[in-house]
């Protein structure tokens, strides 16, 4: 008997007739728990069930999706309705869904939510001890698998947003057994490279996947790390304990790279818009004080400035007439004053005295003689009068004075 050589797409349609016609695949109920869960824009949502030993491939279009009244996440467990069938494209066969149930948590699940718990009351989650990120990093650790295609990503971003910074790669493996040991040992080494900021990324996957990144000894590594840190892990709804802990969570490594760093073309920009709004400004500054500066020139002192001297000077005359006025009075008053006090001297002065016919008695030595006393008979003495002096001799003394 010769066999027909098939082409891979007939081999693929023969197969899928033959499910489909199984009267047992066409309706099947099957148990398991939830991994890779992902929900489609376009509506349809994709996930795997798996047991102790196998995994099966699950798809639920929108038309069934959008009556799913159960929150399907990794780590549940859950009974799917629906039928198999293949996917000619790839040649592989999965679960079509048309209802599922709840029935239980999955172990990865419980494990999960317990250490959540317990590390949320230690406050490791709290925001108050989350670190601000720099705005300008110039020390960047990378954690994650160096043959990782999210390496590659992250490494895409930084050198077009930020390639001024310097990167240091801490090379580990983001799943199995020793991943959790050497992610918490890079976290550790990287605090001795005064880095400004780490991140800890790796691609998407399953729960069992990303299990390491649920390590506790890696949560107290991140929490007790000088050095902020951004994970970004899996997509957008794959949240792990690393998370959690960290100090900025980003969707995807992708995302993390984008928050680590700015944009150097966007501060360019804005520095040539500053510099412009400066220029702009400066040049309105100088074209209002040239405006402000030709009206002043224009005012009347600037104009004709001989006319505000001469108001000036005119004040400068009255002034000038207002202290000579002054002076001549106080003058005059002095006069008067020294007038007075000339003729108060006149009247006390000896010669005033004279005149009215008094005389000055003196000895033959020149004292003054006041008393009768002072002089012996027939001793010479000499009087001054008014026009001359008199010589005379004491021929005689009589007491008593000019009433006597």
């Amino acid at each position: 008997m010769r066999i027909k050589t098939l082409s891979v797409s007939e081999l693929n349609r023969y197969v899928k007739r033959l499910i489909n016609a199984d009267p047992i695949l066409h309706r099947v109920s099957v148990a398991g728990e939830v991994t890779g869960f992902k929900a489609h824009s376009s509506g349809h949502i994709y996930f795997t069930l798996k047991d102790e030993n196998s995994r099966l491939r699950c798809v639920m279009f929108r038309q069934h999706a959008m009556h799913l009244d159960v929150n399907v996440k990794d780590g549940m467990k859950i009974k799917v309705n629906g039928g198999i069938s293949v996917y000619e494209r790839d040649g592989q066969y999965q679960l079509y869904a048309e209802t599922i149930e709840e029935t239980g948590l999955g172990e990865y699940y419980i494990a999960f939510q317990k250490l959540k718990e317990k590390l949320e009351k230690q406050g490791l989650f709290d925001k108050d001890r989350k670190k601000k990120l720099p705005d300008y990093p110039e020390r960047i650790g990378l954690i994650t698998s160096s043959t990782g295609a999210a390496l590659q990503d992250i490494l895409k971003v930084l050198k077009k947003r930020w390639p001024i910074a310097r990167l240091y790669l801490f090379p580990v493996q983001v799943q199995g057994e020793a991943a959790a040991s050497e992610l918490e040992s890079a976290v550790n080494l990287a605090q001795g490279f005064e880095l400004d900021v780490v991140i800890l990324g790796r691609g998407g996957g399953a729960v069992e996947e990303l299990w390491a990144f649920n390590d506790e000894a890696l949560a107290y590594a991140i929490a007790g790390s000088k050095v902020p840190i951004i994970t970004g892990i899996g997509h957008e709804t794959d949240f792990t304990i690393a998370d959690f802990v960290a100090d900025y969570r980003a969707h995807t490594p992708t995302a993390a790279a984008e928050i680590a760093v700015p944009d150097i073309e966007e501060l360019r920009e804005r520095l040539d818009q500053h510099l412009r709004n400066m220029k702009r400004y400066t040049e309105q500054l100088l074209t209002n004080k040239k405006s402000e500066l030709k009206a002043v020139s224009q005012r009347m002192p600037f104009r004709f400035p001989e006319r505000m001297l001469e108001a000036d000077l005119r004040a400068l005359e009255q002034y000038k007439k207002s202290m000579i006025r002054s002076m001549t009075e106080s003058i005059s008053k002095e006069k008067l004053k020294l007038t007075g006090q000339g003729e108060k001297l006149d009247h006390l002065s000896p010669l005033s005295v004279m005149k009215r016919g008094y005389g000055v008695v003196q000895d033959s030595e020149g004292k003054t003689i006041t008393s009768i006393h002072q002089l012996q008979l027939d001793e010479l003495f000499k009087v001054s009068m008014q026009d001359g002096k008199l010589l005379a001799k004491l021929m005689n003394t009589e007491e008593g004075g000019l009433e006597s």
